[in-house]
């Protein structure tokens, strides 16, 4: 790649953010006037009105539990807070709310962080350590045709019980037949468990509406944070698999994109499709569709010695706009 054309790709990519962002390109310091700074993003954005709507708040460090919850109540998603690391080792840490309570990790919230992060120049370091609650996490990023593109290591995956097709069939209000022979419908972590629910059909996929409150009874049962259900069928465009993402009681009944599944069910694809032999595999996971917010999320798994030795997730946070909140209204519940 010779230099002009580096300088012209550079360029067009900063006119894009900028353009994107109506943020003013040097206000990278945190508001004076007390009030609270917003940066609202879509994540795994697959077309124009796609993608997982997640608030960033950045320097967050002033904010308290009650407040942040608070934030993430008013808008109603996965709410994401950066703050000084509290580990020597640590670059950013993070916190993570959804509307009903905290949680250690998501996965498209940390894709988010960073890439506004990088924009206000909190850090530059290509690689870099997250701080959670559940942990430290790796991340990488480069810079791409759509944007940053970011790269969060997992951990290797646990294989947790297995549910019965019946028992699951109940909650999602399907018939049983609707599951795949010879896939287990099993509960598979990376970092936070899911209940991972193969189907043989991605209509059925599109047409299902559980019973939530089932559904919740059986994720409180099993030990998990949600049911992923997915299909290896779909007629999504550019996706190997397609998915949906019913979580436990986070104060909305449905994602549109969610990373840490995405991760676990690299993993399964992984282990029962290509049973581990070693190699780098590639899964392109659709989401979101039936919710009207098309997304795509990028499951990057490593198999060696007939075992899983790497998950991780990739994609881009695209800056839709900010806005500023007032002290008073964020302590309002």
């Amino acid at each position: 790649m010779n230099r002009r054309f580096f300088l012209l790709l550079a360029a067009g990519m900063y006119r894009g953010l900028r353009d994107m962002t109506n943020l003013q390109v040097n206000d990278r310091t945190p508001l004076e006037d007390g009030n609270v700074e917003v940066v609202h993003t879509s994540v795994f954005r697959a077309g124009a009105n796609g993608g997982n709507a997640c608030p960033i708040v950045p320097y967050a460090d002033r904010l308290s539990d009650n407040e942040m919850q608070t934030l993430a109540r008013r808008f109603g998603l996965d709410t994401v807070f950066i703050l000084q690391p509290q580990s020597k080792t640590a670059d950013l840490r993070l916190r993570y709310f959804v509307p009903d309570h905290e949680m250690g990790i998501s996965g498209h919230a940390t894709i988010a962080a960073v890439t506004v992060a990088l924009f206000n120049r909190s850090t530059k370091k290509k690689r870099l350590w997250i701080e959670t609650v559940s942990g430290l996490y790796e991340i990488s990023w480069e810079e791409g045709a759509d944007g940053i593109a970011v790269t969060l290591e997992q951990n290797q995956p646990w294989f947790g019980p297995t549910a019965a097709p019946q028992q699951v069939a109940r909650v999602l209000a399907i018939p049983s037949d609707l599951f795949v022979a010879g896939s287990p419908i099993q509960c598979v972590s990376v970092s936070r468990a899911k209940l991972l629910v193969p189907l043989n059909d991605w209509k059925v996929l599109d047409a299902m509406n559980p019973d939530f409150e089932a559904l919740w009874h059986l994720c409180d049962e099993l030990e998990v944070t949600g049911l992923y259900v997915f299909t290896r069928h779909t007629n999504k465009e550019g996706a190997d698999v397609e998915a949906r993402q019913f979580p436990l009681r986070a104060g909305f009944p449905e994602d549109a994109a969610k990373g840490v599944a995405a991760a676990a069910l690299g993993a399964y694809l992984a282990t029962y499709d290509h049973k581990s032999r070693t190699g780098h595999y590639h899964f392109r996971i659709a989401q979101g569709y039936a919710m009207g917010a098309p997304s795509l999320i990028e499951a990057i798994v490593e198999c060696e010695n007939g075992k899983v030795t790497r998950t991780a997730i990739r994609g881009t946070a695209h800056i839709v706009r900010r806005e500023r909140i007032l002290d008073r209204q964020v302590s309002q519940p």
